[in-house]
């Protein structure tokens, strides 16, 4: 059984843990449900990235935080994605930004998404968190003619205002390099990689260590607002909190929060893991080390060597969660995985798994808060905010997002609430119950185009 957020009505804590490639190779610490009354300034609905990195935050400032998750750790996207180091979220890139906000915004969004990556890195390193960091080339590769110009003239135009510094890659770079097809040019960039789920587990680790509360395997199943605060129940127990952050991001149900419903498109992509490359593999699709790679289709392909030799790939899913495992979106996946390596045509498909990604109707994520009493936390009994909205960039800046949003929710963290990400609630999607009519709509398009 798949949990489908436009059809299910809440994340079961029965369901079981995704069959994915990083729940085979860790397992995670498993934490308490809850089984009482809870008193809490604040509550984080949500146990991945976002909610325990806004628990660590509000845990450093010493403010006291329950956290609910509703199923076990690494369920939802922590436990699912690529585990790509990128510095961005949302669907828009810093020349789009550029283009519909101006420099000054756009060289705002990028402090964000880079502090996003720097804070990262300083937490692996403070909290000596074992994530299996690796570092390694990023490419990015065009899949016609036109989208290698582009490429190329955005990497020039990074690199002289934003100062992103990359290389430009020709065809016969790439044919010199790798046994790789229907490419057509290429940007090279500085990248890392990471093991998602050990990540989230260091996240658990350290929240529970600054004093943060943590409960699995508890879904919030009501939210009722009070005089000075909520009550949020869950199948055996509730919390008492003053204050709420919604961090479920894709994973939120279809009822949810009048704040958040019908806020955000969960989108369905799949990942598959095949048997390690042998020697003749590797030597002929130059597949040789930890890299990266992302596509410029419309509906992007991603793929990266994982340390042990075996090749991540992933891509856009099937539209309803119930199609998830189907024959027919393996293979497809699998043949633009071949499509691409030849040489690689055979190999086995070792793991394969779905999740849900996070759309906004703009493309731009939101951290944000109810403040018509003002930012400042003291003037209000209670507050609700969320951040979401990631479009399956969320590695590094979904713990940013968190922490962020911890930072508005009390009213600390000198964030610049003129950028777009900060001064908006997400849009409502019109005519909620045909987002996945008019996705199929675009995929049929998009074989098109990608012609």
């Amino acid at each position: 059984m798949t949990y489908d957020p436009i059809v299910s009505h809440g994340v079961s804590a029965s369901l079981p843990s995704p069959p994915s490639y990083w729940h085979a190779t860790h397992k995670p610490t498993a934490l308490p449900s809850l089984n009482k009354s809870v008193i809490s300034d604040y509550l984080v609905i949500g146990g991945g990235y976002t909610g325990l990195s806004a628990a660590i935050t509000l845990a450093q400032a010493k403010q006291q935080v329950a956290l609910l998750d509703a199923n076990s750790l690494g369920f939802g996207c922590a436990g699912r994605n690529g585990g790509f180091v990128l510095s961005g979220s949302g669907r828009l890139s810093l020349s789009a930004i550029e283009d519909k906000w101006g420099h000054t915004v756009a060289t705002g969004m990028q402090t964000e998404f880079d502090g996003a990556v720097d804070l990262l890195k300083k937490r692996i390193t403070d909290f000596d968190m074992q994530v299996d960091l690796v570092q390694g080339p990023y490419l990015k590769l065009a899949h016609n003619v036109k989208q290698a110009e582009q490429l190329c003239a955005s990497a020039n135009h990074l690199a002289s205002n934003f100062n992103v510094p990359s290389t430009t890659l020709t065809p016969k770079d790439l044919t010199a390099r790798f046994g790789i097809e229907g490419a057509y040019g290429g940007v090279e960039l500085e990248g890392a990689c990471l093991h998602p789920l050990k990540l989230a587990s260091e996240y658990a680790r350290v929240a529970k260590e600054l004093g943060a509360t943590l409960f699995y395997d508890s879904p919030a199943i009501h939210i009722e607002k009070q005089k000075t605060g909520f009550l949020v129940t869950t199948p055996s127990g509730s919390v008492s909190a003053k204050h709420i952050l919604i961090a479920t991001n894709a994973y939120t149900p279809k009822r949810f929060h009048d704040s958040v419903d019908n806020k955000q498109f969960p989108v369905q992509s799949s990942i598959f893991v095949t048997a390690p490359l042998n020697n003749e593999q590797r030597a002929l699709t130059g597949l040789t080390a930890p890299m990266s790679f992302m596509d410029t289709r419309m509906m992007k392909y991603y793929y990266r060597v994982l340390p042990d030799g075996r090749l991540l790939f992933g891509g856009r899913g099937a539209v309803k969660g119930k199609d998830a495992e189907s024959v027919k979106e393996k293979q497809r996946l699998y043949n633009a995985m071949v499509k691409s390596f030849p040489s690689l045509s055979g190999i086995t498909m070792d793991y394969f798994w779905s999740g849900w990604v996070s759309v906004s109707l703009d493309s731009m994520p939101r951290i944000f808060v109810d403040n018509k009493s003002g930012e400042n936390n003291a003037l209000r009994s209670s507050t609700i905010g969320y951040a979401m909205g990631y479009c399956g960039s969320g590695v590094s800046f979904a713990a940013f997002a968190g922490q962020r949003l911890a930072q508005r929710m009390m009213g600390t963290g000198n964030v610049d609430l003129s950028l777009p990400l900060y001064q908006s609630p997400l849009k409502t999607y019109p005519f909620p119950k045909a987002r996945r009519l008019a996705l199929h709509g675009l995929y049929q398009w998009a074989k098109i185009a990608e012609r």
